[in-house]
C-alpha cells in the first residue's frame, strides 16, 4: 500500500513538472503582442512578442488548426527559429483563421513553454471596381473594340477575367488564363483586357477576380454586362452586264460592311430561300460584288447577301431586288412565229439576201438549201430541227432530224457510203435517221447557252422559218422546198481545171486570203460531172494537219459532225481548204480526186477577243477589283488570268466563268503592277484569242495606331488601331527592350492587350492587316508606322525600419501590379557585400538575425523592389538603414560536477572574433550562488564553482553597446 502511494505521488509530481513550466534556471515564456487575438487582417501580418531574458533564440509556429497540427507553408517556412522578436511569412496564405505561437530557447537549447496559440483571421476581400465598359453599355463591332478595364487591388498578382453569354458565367466565351496551360492558374497581370476575337452579336456578361501570388483567389466583382452588336446592313445593287435582250448577265454588288472579312451570297428561285432550292453560291467571297461563274437556268430569282466577320459570325441578311433570268426568250411577234433568232433566212451558195424578208416569195425553192441567221448573244451553239411538210402541217412530232451546230448556218450533209476518209478522223456526214433529201420541209432553230449546274442545258425559244423567211405576216407554211440536187448550169464552173478539179476562182467563200472571226461557211461553184464533194480543211498547205472533213451533195458546207458541233481554233497562221469532187456510180458514192492536184483556198481565222472594260490601265484599288469585259459572240465561257508578270507564266488567278465580270477572291500582292487578260472559250471549250493585256495595282491598307495609345506607364498597355476594311485578322510585330523580336498573329479585333510583359524599357511595335484569299492562306498588308511604349516599374512606397536591441522589422506599402518583392540587406551602402537577399509575397520582413552578417552589428542597409507576374523587377526604393547593436559571442570550457569544486573558464568575443575586456559575466543555475565577474585583457574570466545539484549553469555576458549573450554548461 505504501509503495502504491509512493508511485501515485511520483505521478502527480511528474504532472506538476509538465504543467508548471520550465525547471528552475530555464528561460521564461514570451508574451505575444501583435496581432491582437482574433484580429481580422487583409494581408498576412507581422508577428511580435516580448523579449525574454536569457533567450538565445525563439521558435515560431503558425498553423491552420488550433492544435497546431496543420502546417501552412511547410517546414522552415511556418516553423522556424529566429533571434528576432518579430516574425514574417514569405508566402501568402488563403483566407481563413490561423493560429500562431512562440517559445524561447536559451544557449543550451532549453526551451520555454509555448505561448497559448493565438488566432487571427486573414480576410483578403479587396474587390476590383469595374471601370469600362459601364454595365449595360452598347458596343459595336468594329468601331468599338471591347477593352475591359478595372481598378487594381493591393495584393493581386494577376486577375481572372471571365466573359460569358449568360449572367451566371456558366457559358464562357472568353476566359483569360495561363497561355501555356489553359486549365492552369489565370494570369492577366494587367488591369485591362482587350477581346481579340470577334464575338457573335448578343449580350455578354463579365467579372474579374483578383488572384494573389500563390494563386489564392480573392473576391470577384459583381457581374457586369455589355451588348455587342454588328451593324451589318448594306445597300444592294443588281445590274445586267449584257445589253442584248437575248442574254441576261447579272452582277450583284453591295456596299462594304465595316468589319466584314467575307460575304455570303445566296441566289434562290424560292422567295423564302428554301435550302434545297439554292442555286448559288457555295463559297463566301472577299469581294463586294459577285457574278455567278455558272449560267443560271431560266427562272425568277431572289438574292440576298450577308457579311461574315473574321470568326465566321454572320451579320444580317440583306435582300436584293428579284430578277427574271431568261435566255433568248424574245416574245413572239405573231401567234406562231417567234423572233428569238434574228434574220433567220434562206440563202444558197451564191447569194445571201442578208435579211429575213425575201420579197415576193410565197414558198422558197432551191437546189442548194442553206439556212442562215444572226448569231445570238450568249449562245455557244444551236439546235436545228427539220420536219416534213405533209398535208399542210409540219411533222414535228415524228421528226428525227435534230442536229447541233456552233455556226449560225446549216447545210444538209450527204450520207457516208464507204467513201475513203482523207483525214484519219471523223468524216462529217448525215445518215438515217436524221437525213433529208430533196423535198419540202419545215425548219426551226433555237440557241443553246453554256450548261447550268448538273450539266443541264439552257435553251432559247425556237424560231420558225416560213416560206423562206421569218415573216410574222406570212401564212403558216413550209420553210423551203429542196427541188433537186444541183444541176450544174448557170453560175457553175465553166470547165474543170487540171485533172478535173475546180479552179481557184470557183472557191466562193471564204474568199481566198480573207480573214474570218468564226468558223466559216464554205461555198463554191458546182462542178460539172460532180455529184458530191469532200471538203477538207487543214492547218498547213500540205494538208498534213487536217482539222475537218465533210461530205455533201451540194456546193456548200456548214461544218458540223454527228458527235458535237465543230469549231476551228484561232490560228495566227493560215487555214487551207480544198474541194474534192466525186461522182456517183451505180447508186454508190464515187471516189474523190486526190488532194495534191487540187486547187486550194485559204483564210485566216481570228475571233474578236473581248474588250477590257475595267479596271482601266494602272488603276489602283484598295478593295477587291472587279474585272469586266465585253461579251464575245459564240463564247460558251470565258477564262480570265491575273499575273504579276506580263507573260502570265505563273498566274495569281486562272478562272473560268460564264459571266462577263469577275470579282476575285484572291488578295493580290500590294504596290506592284499586275496584269490581266480574258479570252473566250467556244462550244468545244477551245480557247480563242486573248484580249489585250490590262494593268492595275492593288494597294493594301495599313492600320493607323490610335492617338490615344499610351506611350509609357507601369501597367501593361492596351494598343489599338483603326479597323481595316476587308481584313480577317491583324499581325503585331514587337521589338523588345533586350533586342529580341516577337510576332503575334490572328488578332481578330483592332486592339490587343497582354497577360505578361517581359521586361522594362522601350518597346517598339507595329501592326498590319491580314487579308483572306480563296482556299488556304492569306495575304498580309503593309505595316503601320512604328510606335513606342516605355514600360516602367516604380519602387514600393513608404519603406520603414523598426529596429531595437531585440527586434528588426522592415515594411513598405503594397504596390499595384506586383506579384512579390525582392529585398536585399547588405553591410555596405552600395550593396557590394550582401548579407541577405530574400523574396517575399508580403509587405514586411523580419530577418531571423541568425546569419553571420548580423552578429557584428553596426549599420546595415536595405532596399526593396517589386517583381511582377513575368519576373520583371522594378526600381529599388531608396536605401534604408538598420542600426544593430553588435552581439557578443560566449564560449564556456571546463567540467562542472555536483557537490564538487570545479573551475570554469568563460571567453567573450565580439562578432568579428576580437577578445573583449571588461565584459560583465554572471553565472546562475544549478545550485550555485549567482556570481558576476569581468573579463580580462584576453576576454576571459574564471569561476570556481561547487554546484549542489545536477542541471545547467547559465552564463550571461553584458557590456554597454552590445547585445547580451549567453552560454551554458551542464552539471553532471
Amino acid at each position: 500500500m505504501a509503495a502504491d502511494r509512493k508511485l501515485l505521488a511520483a505521478a502527480f509530481a511528474a504532472i506538476a513538472f509538465l504543467t508548471a513550466g520550465p525547471a528552475r534556471g530555464a528561460v521564461g515564456r514570451p508574451d505575444q503582442t501583435a496581432p491582437a487575438a482574433g484580429a481580422v487582417v487583409q494581408f498576412v501580418p507581422s508577428f511580435a512578442w516580448t523579449p525574454v531574458a536569457g533567450a538565445d533564440k525563439y521558435e515560431f509556429q503558425i498553423s491552420a488548426e488550433e492544435g497546431m497540427n496543420s502546417p501552412v507553408l511547410g517546414t522552415g517556412k511556418d516553423d522556424f527559429f529566429s533571434r528576432n522578436t518579430r516574425a514574417t511569412l514569405l508566402k501568402t496564405i488563403p483566407n481563413g483563421t490561423y493560429w500562431w505561437r512562440v517559445r524561447a530557447t536559451d544557449a543550451a537549447g532549453t526551451a520555454s513553454a509555448w505561448t497559448r496559440p493565438r488566432s487571427f483571421v486573414k480576410r483578403w476581400n479587396l474587390q476590383p471596381a469595374l471601370q469600362a465598359p459601364a454595365s449595360g453599355s452598347a458596343l459595336t463591332y468594329p468601331a468599338s473594340a471591347v477593352v475591359l478595364g478595372w481598378s487594381g487591388v493591393a495584393g493581386a498578382a494577376h486577375y481572372l477575367v471571365s466573359v460569358a453569354s449568360d449572367p451566371t458565367l456558366g457559358s464562357l466565351v472568353l476566359h483569360y488564363s495561363n497561355q501555356d496551360d489553359p486549365k492552369g492558374a489565370p494570369n492577366v497581370a494587367a488591369t485591362s483586357a482587350a477581346i481579340t476575337s470577334a464575338l457573335a452579336p448578343g449580350s455578354y456578361f463579365w467579372s474579374v477576380t483578383p488572384v494573389d501570388a500563390q494563386g489564392n483567389r480573392g473576391v470577384a466583382t459583381p457581374v457586369a454586362s455589355f451588348n455587342w452588336s454588328w451593324p451589318s446592313s448594306t445597300a444592294t445593287h443588281l445590274e445586267d452586264l449584257n445589253p442584248a435582250a437575248e442574254a441576261y448577265d447579272p452582277r450583284f454588288s453591295w456596299t462594304p460592311v465595316p468589319g466584314a472579312a467575307r460575304y455570303e451570297v445566296e441566289i434562290n428561285p424560292s422567295v423564302d430561300f428554301a435550302p434545297g432550292s439554292k442555286v448559288c453560291c457555295t463559297n463566301p467571297t472577299i469581294a463586294t460584288s459577285l457574278s455567278p461563274t455558272q449560267v443560271l437556268k431560266d427562272n425568277v430569282y431572289y438574292w440576298r447577301v450577308r457579311a461574315l466577320d473574321p470568326d465566321g459570325n454572320a451579320g444580317v441578311w440583306n435582300a436584293g431586288e428579284s430578277f427574271t433570268k431568261t435566255f433568248d426568250k424574245v416574245p413572239p411577234a405573231g401567234p406562231v412565229t417567234g423572233t428569238s433568232i434574228k434574220n433567220l433566212r434562206m440563202r444558197d451558195n451564191l447569194v445571201d439576201p442578208g435579211t429575213d424578208l425575201l420579197p415576193g416569195t410565197t414558198g422558197y425553192q432551191t437546189e442548194v438549201p442553206v439556212v442562215r441567221w444572226d448569231p445570238v448573244p450568249g449562245a455557244a451553239s444551236y439546235e436545228v430541227q427539220i420536219a416534213d411538210w405533209t398535208g399542210g402541217t409540219c411533222g414535228w412530232a415524228t421528226s428525227d432530224y435534230l442536229k447541233k451546230t456552233s455556226l449560225p448556218e446549216w447545210t444538209p450533209l450527204a450520207p457516208a457510203g464507204g467513201n475513203p476518209v482523207v483525214w484519219q478522223g471523223t468524216l462529217a456526214t448525215d445518215s438515217p435517221p436524221g437525213l433529208i433529201t430533196p423535198g419540202t420541209y419545215c425548219f426551226r432553230v433555237r440557241a443553246r447557252s453554256d450548261r447550268a449546274a448538273g450539266s443541264q442545258e439552257v435553251w432559247g425559244d425556237y424560231t420558225y422559218l416560213q416560206d423562206g423567211a421569218t415573216d410574222s405576216t406570212a401564212p403558216v407554211g413550209p420553210a423551203f422546198t429542196w427541188t433537186a440536187y444541183p444541176n450544174p448550169g448557170a453560175g457553175s464552173a465553166s470547165a474543170p481545171c487540171a485533172f478535173g478539179y475546180p479552179c481557184v476562182g470557183d472557191y466562193l467563200g471564204p474568199v481566198v486570203g480573207s480573214s474570218t472571226t468564226r468558223t466559216p461557211l464554205f461555198t463554191w461553184k458546182p462542178l460539172s460531172g460532180a455529184n458530191s464533194y469532200f471538203v477538207v480543211v487543214s492547218k498547213d498547205a500540205n494538208f498534213s494537219n487536217i482539222v475537218d472533213e465533210g461530205f455533201t451533195r451540194i456546193p456548200a458546207y456548214a461544218p458540223r459532225n454527228s458527235l458535237r458541233p465543230t469549231t476551228y481554233p484561232d490560228e495566227t497562221t493560215t487555214y487551207y481548204w480544198a474541194i474534192l469532187p466525186a461522182s456517183l456510180a451505180s447508186g454508190s458514192d464515187g471516189l474523190p480526186l486526190d488532194l495534191p492536184n487540187s486547187a486550194k483556198g485559204s483564210f485566216q481565222k481570228q475571233s474578236t477577243p473581248p474588250t477590257l472594260l475595267s479596271p482601266v490601265s494602272v488603276q489602283t484599288f484598295f478593295d477587291q477589283p472587279t474585272f469586266s469585259w465585253t461579251p464575245t459572240l459564240g463564247a460558251r465561257r470565258y477564262r480570265i488570268q491575273v499575273a504579276a508578270d506580263p507573260t502570265f507564266g505563273d498566274p495569281l488567278d486562272d478562272v473560268v466563268t460564264d459571266a462577263t465580270s469577275y470579282s476575285s477572291d484572291t488578295t493580290y500582292p500590294a504596290d506592284t503592277v499586275l496584269y490581266w487578260r480574258v479570252r473566250a472559250d467556244d462550244e468545244n471549250l477551245t480557247g480563242l484569242t486573248w484580249s489585250a493585256t490590262g494593268t492595275f495595282q492593288k494597294r493594301l491598307e495599313a492600320p493607323t495606331p490610335s492617338a490615344a495609345n499610351a506611350t509609357k506607364g507601369e501597367t501593361l498597355p492596351v494598343w489599338s488601331w483603326s479597323a481595316v476594311q476587308g481584313a480577317e485578322s491583324y499581325d503585331l510585330s514587337v521589338e523588345q527592350p533586350d533586342g529580341t523580336h516577337r510576332d503575334f498573329g490572328d488578332i481578330r479585333t483592332p486592339a490587343v492587350s497582354f497577360i505578361k510583359f517581359t521586361g522594362t524599357g522601350v518597346w517598339h511595335w507595329r501592326v498590319r492587316a491580314v487579308f483572306p484569299k480563296a482556299g488556304a492562306g492569306d495575304t498580309p498588308g503593309p505595316y503601320s508606322a512604328t510606335q513606342s511604349y516605355t514600360r516602367t516599374m516604380g519602387e514600393p512606397g513608404n519603406a520603414k525600419t523598426d529596429s531595437s536591441k531585440d527586434h528588426v522589422l522592415l515594411s513598405w506599402d503594397p504596390r499595384l501590379g506586383v506579384k512579390e518583392y525582392k529585398l536585399q540587406i547588405a553591410s555596405a551602402s552600395d550593396f557590394s557585400r550582401t548579407v541577405e537577399t530574400v523574396t517575399t509575397d508580403n509587405t514586411s520582413y523580419a530577418p531571423t538575425l541568425t546569419k553571420y552578417g548580423y552578429t557584428s552589428g553596426g549599420t546595415l542597409y536595405w532596399r526593396v523592389a517589386g517583381v511582377d507576374e513575368d519576373r520583371n523587377q522594378g526600381d529599388w526604393t531608396q536605401v534604408q538603414q538598420i542600426r544593430l547593436m553588435p552581439r557578443l559571442r560566449v564560449s564556456v570550457s571546463g567540467l562542472a560536477r555536483r557537490k564538487r569544486a570545479s573551475s570554469v573558464r568563460v571567453s567573450v568575443l565580439d562578432g568579428s572574433g576580437k577578445r573583449l575586456r571588461g565584459v560583465r559575466v554572471r553565472v546562475t543555475g544549478a545550485g550555485v550562488r549567482a556570481t558576476a565577474k569581468a573579463t580580462n585583457a584576453l576576454g576571459q574570466t574564471t569561476f570556481k564553482l561547487k554546484p549542489r545539484k545536477r542541471g545547467k549553469l547559465v552564463f550571461t555576458a553584458t557590456r554597454a553597446g552590445y547585445q547580451p549573450a549567453y552560454g551554458a554548461l551542464s552539471v553532471r
